[in-house]
């Protein structure tokens, strides 16, 4: 009988605390070139006072030879999924994850509060070295 052993490669894209101000996105990009896929975990915590307009975390994918800049919807980047639900409660917690297909280059982004800042943190485990013994 044959037995797969897969690699298991941690990494942070958004590092735990990170400060999501209203109006301006945090960002993070992966080669994911040679990999086959991932799972994504993610967790966006809503200050004492809830934002006026919840954040989401946006999971973008790019077909781009090269790892393209990050950045929104576009020529470059194409909207994969987007997650949320944590609403405007103050200091809701909203963990989520998603598992990523093979693909070329992924982004995660948290945005979308308005008016207060929340914290947001992204991580990802992509699976590489599929080896049959």
């Amino acid at each position: 009988m044959a037995v797969t052993t897969v690699t298991l490669t941690a990494a942070t894209l958004i590092a735990a605390g990170t400060t999501v101000t209203a109006g301006t996105p945090q960002r993070a990009t992966r080669e994911m070139i040679g990999k086959h896929g991932g799972l994504i975990t993610a967790k966006i915590t809503n200050g004492g006072t809830g934002p006026t307009a919840q954040a989401v975390v946006t999971v973008y994918i790019s077909h781009a030879a090269t790892l393209p800049s990050a950045g929104g919807e576009g020529a470059d980047w194409k909207t994969f999924a987007v997650m949320g639900g944590g609403g405007t409660a103050a200091s809701a917690i909203t963990p989520m994850s998603l598992v990523i297909p093979p693909c070329r280059h992924v982004q995660v982004e948290i945005a979308g509060n308005t008016a207060q800042s929340v914290t947001g943190e992204a991580f990802i485990t992509d699976y590489t070295n599929l080896d049959t013994v």
